[in-house]
């Protein structure tokens, strides 16, 4: 019993020793394929572009209004450009992943960041 029980244990400290090995990354299609049509590329991006911005417009228009609804008196809090800046933060920061979105959905792959840059 022992010995099977040391067996087992080599075994698991060999297989644990060895590290399998990861291919390389091949380039990426949607890299290629923006570098073969750049043409394309750029008119694609600009279709998202205005997508995006149309959606966007919209997206501002309610939430402006349903700001609106509920407003208060927000020079006596000290928060007089707060809402507005968060408001453009926001859109900013989705209007660059709804561009990304669209753009992989063309057939481009967007470059992948660590989650501590997104």
């Amino acid at each position: 019993m022992r010995r099977l029980a040391l067996v087992a244990l080599l075994v698991l400290a060999a297989c644990a020793q060895q590290q399998p090995q990861e291919p390389a990354p091949a380039p990426s299609a949607g890299a290629a394929k923006a570098n073969a049509d750049p043409d394309r590329y750029a008119r694609d991006r600009e279709i998202c572009r205005s997508t995006v911005a149309e959606y966007t417009k919209t997206r501002r228009n309610i939430d402006d209004s349903r700001r609106e609804v509920f407003a208060g008196n927000y020079e006596r809090y000290g928060q007089t450009t707060l809402p507005t800046d968060m408001a453009n933060y926001d859109d900013s920061r989705r209007s660059d992943r709804l561009i990304a979105n669209c753009m992989e959905q063309r057939g481009y792959a967007q470059p992948q960041r660590p989650w501590w840059q997104r």
